[in-house]
């Protein structure tokens, strides 16, 4: 009998492992990811090359700098190995559903399919997508976990902070606050600007109550805002 699975068969690469950071002075895992080889290293080696360069400190380098600092290493750990890339994208965004306060970028692939009530998850099946509406606007993944660390103040964990280019997102003046891939709220931006956090933006706006934000709140968003490779929870319209 032919034991051979079908990645064996393709040819795919199964050197994929996903891994998990932790900081040793609380026990907390801070960074999610995958990869092969040493990446695992590699994110201590960056935040020693960037350590004095502000553009380039994100908030997981900031932290690995601040846990050397207290004269102690960050832990690794390998969670689970011997993955095709695929297996491990899946293995990644369900640890990010699970581990909340991570210094991740993004959520994970398809991050609508993530942890969610089983009546959320009912829910989302019998929606439908909204239609595209003849504005630009900006679509924007909240993670429940992070909404319910934010005290449930949809405004506040939409508007900020992101890692995005200004003179990009000051052409958009609208926002979709979207949680478990349902739009909750659209908001009209009135500026974007600088966040104190080094290389993100953010803005200052209002609950949008224009007649055709009826057709979108409620909806669910368009497949090719779920598709893999939209794991940016800061995703502009697609034109």
């Amino acid at each position: 009998m032919n034991n051979m699975n079908l990645s064996e068969k393709s040819g795919e690469s199964k050197d994929y492992y996903v891994y998990r950071l932790i900081d040793p002075r609380t026990g907390h895992t801070f960074y999610v990811g995958k990869g092969t080889g040493d990446r695992v290293f590699q994110h201590a080696k960056a935040a020693i090359k960037f350590q004095n360069d502000e553009d380039k400190t994100s908030e997981k380098i900031a932290q690995i700098n601040a846990i050397v600092n207290d004269g102690l290493n960050v832990i690794h750990i390998i969670h689970r190995s011997g993955m095709t890339q695929e297996e491990a994208l899946e293995v990644e965004a369900a640890l990010i559903d699970v581990y909340s306060g991570l210094t991740n970028i993004q959520s994970g692939i398809d991050s609508e399919r993530g942890m969610m009530a089983a009546e959320t998850w009912r829910k989302l099946q019998e929606l439908d997508d909204y239609d595209e509406p003849d504005v630009n606007y900006i679509l924007i993944k909240v993670r429940s976990t992070v909404l319910a660390e934010n005290n449930n103040n949809l405004y506040d964990t939409t508007r900020k902070a992101w890692r995005a280019e200004l003179k990009n997102a000051q052409q958009y003046k609208y926002v979709f606050s979207v949680v478990d891939g349902i739009v909750k709220k659209v908001y009209t931006v009135h500026d974007w600007y600088n966040s104190n956090i080094p290389n993100r933006i953010e803005f200052n706006g209002e609950e949008c109550t224009e007649d055709w934000v009826n057709g979108i709140i409620g909806k669910k968003i368009p497949n090719q805002y779920r598709k893999k490779g939209a794991a940016n929870p800061f995703l502009y319209k697609i034109k």
